[in-house]
């Protein structure tokens, strides 16, 4: 970036001498020579001031990009660790049905009670598996808003590049005349 914004000052600065040297040839006094290193010298700082701001866009949206990108995987991993929540909480509820079986004194292996246990495991399941996918959509969400962000960045640049040329050149035409 900073080569860029340096070529690009390199690249005014001549065009501007270029210029300056058209016009004071024409003016063909001192004074003139004045007014278009003048003119010169604000032509390039105003274009190394927009190359600046489109720099910082761009560093900006990098290091939001970078914070969405940990926030995505943050939401990754607590979906993860909700999911293996899920499955202790299915798991207890598994184990407390079968100890209230064995405590009731009816067996463990009975109809109702191993209907009651797949109900059990595959209700666990299905909030094992939302829990893993609501983590995956939240982590999908924070790496394109984050991919999002650094388009965002570079268009800015892209941007300011763009302006400081077009106000480079379309001042150093206003000097030549």
């Amino acid at each position: 970036m900073a080569e860029t914004l340096i070529a690009l000052t390199t690249a005014i600065g001549t065009s501007a001498a270029s210029v300056g040297a058209l016009g004071t040839a024409a003016a063909g006094a001192s004074a003139g020579t004045g007014l278009s290193t003048l003119g010169m010298l604000s032509t390039g700082l105003g274009a190394v001031g927009t190359l600046y701001s489109g720099l910082q866009a761009k560093a900006g949206a990098q290091a939001e990009a970078r914070q969405l990108k940990a926030k995505g995987d943050e939401e990754q991993a607590i979906g993860q660790r909700r999911a293996m929540q899920a499955r202790r909480e299915k798991d207890l509820a598994r184990s407390r049905i079968q100890a209230v079986a064995a405590a009731s004194g009816g067996g463990a292996d009975d109809a109702s009670i191993t209907n009651l246990m797949q109900g059990v495991e595959q209700q666990g399941n299905y909030n094992s598996m939302l829990e893993l996918y609501q983590g995956s959509t939240g982590r999908n969400k924070a790496y394109a808003s984050a991919a999002t962000r650094r388009v965002e960045g570079r268009s800015a640049l892209t941007g300011s590049i763009i302006g400081a040329a077009g106000g480079a050149a379309g001042n150093l035409y206003k000097m030549a005349k």
